[in-house]
């Protein structure tokens, strides 16, 4: 699939090389997404490469009383866990105008995303070592498809709407020795373990952006 889309691409931009063109520049944001992208818009075709930021944070704080043993008194205590993270996607996609009417123009856009996630823990404010070698265990992949419409203010600028299907899939594989309770002989014994998950999530978004033409 990314090959065959990479060819369309390729294939969209020297096809097009005789007709009208312009290089595009496009940011946009919405509800948990921020975006922006390059591209060449030759006729009705922007075909363009560009990154999407996904970003969230947490805290979690519990505080109370415990019994301190090593004092022999009821103590405060607090515990305060600390998470966050981001997933940056670089994207290679195309945008196609079907339809154009005066100044208003109704697209659709598709691509293909390769995330690159980062995360990080913190209990009291020691940060667990842990989570990058889940991360080192993580493989990622991702598309995207969309509709949206653009009102051209001018030939070089336009303010657009978009709405689409974010699709990410995910794969987790790890192996590493552990041991287990043998109870006819009351030892433990050392083997080898495997895991392995596959997770897919496929969550809609909306936009709107500012789209440069020049």
């Amino acid at each position: 699939m990314k090959k065959r889309l990479v060819s369309v691409i390729i294939l969209a931009v020297f096809v097009s090389a005789s007709a009208f063109s312009q290089f595009s520049f496009s940011v946009g944001t919405g509800l948990n997404v921020n975006s922006a992208y390059f591209g060449y818009k030759a006729g009705k075709v922007v075909p363009f490469a560009g990154i999407q930021v996904f970003s969230a944070s947490g805290k979690f704080l519990r505080t109370g009383t415990e019994w301190n043993y090593d004092n022999g008194a009821a103590e405060n205590f607090s515990d305060e866990i600390k998470v966050s993270g981001s997933i940056i996607m670089p994207e290679l996609g195309l945008k196609y105008f079907a339809i154009e009417k005066n100044k208003l123009k109704a697209y659709v856009i598709a691509g293909i995303t390769k995330p690159f996630l980062n995360a990080k823990l913190t209990f009291n404010g020691e940060e667990e070592d842990g989570i990058q070698d889940v991360l080192d265990n993580l493989s990622l992949i991702g598309g995207f498809a969309g509709i949206g419409t653009e009102y051209f203010l001018d030939e070089n600028f336009s303010i657009g709407g978009e709405f689409g299907m974010q699709i990410l899939s995910g794969n987790y594989s790890d192996e590493y020795t552990d041991t287990y309770y043998n109870p006819a002989t009351s030892q433990d014994v050392e083997a080898d373990f495997t895991e392995d998950f596959t997770v897919n999530f496929a969550p809609t978004y909306a936009k709107i952006s500012l789209n440069f033409y020049f």
